[in-house]
C-alpha cells in the first residue's frame, strides 16, 4: 500500500479521502495555523452579516468564525466540494460551490458580484490576482485575514507519494526534505505553481478537494505501477 504523507494540520478530516482509495494516508503537517485575534474575528463576523454575498474558499474560515453558532442568513459562494460542506453545516447558504478555485468560483459568480456587498474572510496570502479580480467586478467589497499558514518542517517518517493542498505546506515540506524519488499531487493552481518551481506535479486534483486529489494520485499511482 502506498504510503501518502498529509501535508495539512487537518488529518482527521481529509484521511478517509485517501484510505478509500487504497491508499495509506500519513500525518505529516507542513504548516502550522495562527488565527488572527479577537478583535479581528468579531470584525469579520459583524462585517458577514451584513453582507449580500459571502466568499468562503476553506472549512477553517467557518470554523474560526462560527466555531458554535450558525453562520447568518447571507448567501454563500464556496470554493470545492470540502468548503460547501463547512458552510452547510453550520447553516449557512451556499448559492454556488467553485470547482477550479477561487478565480473560477469569482467567475462563476460575476453577475451576483457586480450589484453585491462582497465581504471575502480568507488567509492572509491568498491569491492575489483572484483578489485584483474581485475588486474589477464589484465596487463594494471588505476583505478580511482571519488567519495566516506559517511553513514548518515535517518529520523524517518515509513516505512514497505527497498531497499538497497549499503553497505553504510546500515551503514547509521544502524546508528539510525534497521533491526527488516522490510521487506529488496537489490541490490548486497556487500550491502546484509552488510545486512546479521545484519539479512538475504528477498528480492534479480536478476539483479543489482532497477527494479528487485521492482520486487523482491513485489513477496516477495505478497507471505507473
Amino acid at each position: 500500500m502506498t504510503r501518502v504523507a498529509i501535508t495539512t494540520d487537518r488529518f482527521d478530516s481529509v484521511a478517509s479521502a485517501y484510505a478509500l482509495r487504497g491508499l495509506e494516508p500519513v500525518p505529516l503537517p507542513c504548516l502550522r495555523v495562527e488565527p488572527a485575534g479577537d478583535d479581528a474575528l468579531t470584525y469579520a463576523r459583524e462585517a458577514a452579516a451584513d453582507a449580500d454575498l459571502l466568499l468562503v474558499t476553506s472549512p477553517r474560515t467557518v470554523s474560526l468564525l462560527w466555531p458554535e453558532q450558525e453562520m447568518p442568513e447571507v448567501e454563500v459562494a464556496a470554493v470545492g466540494e470540502s468548503t460547501a460542506a463547512a458552510v452547510a453545516g453550520s447553516g449557512g447558504r451556499v448559492i454556488a460551490a467553485g470547482r477550479s478555485g477561487l478565480m473560477g468560483l469569482i467567475e462563476t459568480v460575476a453577475d451576483r458580484l457586480k450589484q453585491a456587498r462582497v465581504v471575502f474572510p480568507h488567509a492572509g496570502g491568498s491569491d492575489l490576482a483572484a483578489s485584483q479580480r474581485l475588486r474589477q467586478l464589484t465596487s463594494h467589497v471588505e476583505e478580511y485575514v482571519v488567519y495566516r499558514t506559517v511553513p514548518m518542517a515535517p518529520a523524517m517518517t518515509t513516505v512514497e507519494a505527497i498531497s499538497f493542498a497549499s503553497p505553504s505546506a510546500v515551503q514547509g515540506w521544502l524546508m528539510t526534505r525534497d521533491l526527488q524519488d516522490v510521487v506529488v499531487g496537489v490541490i490548486g493552481g497556487t500550491t502546484g505553481a509552488a510545486v512546479a518551481r521545484v519539479r512538475t506535479p504528477d498528480a492534479v486534483a480536478a476539483r479543489p478537494s482532497h477527494k479528487a486529489l485521492a482520486v487523482a494520485l491513485a489513477d496516477y499511482l495505478d497507471k505507473t505501477a
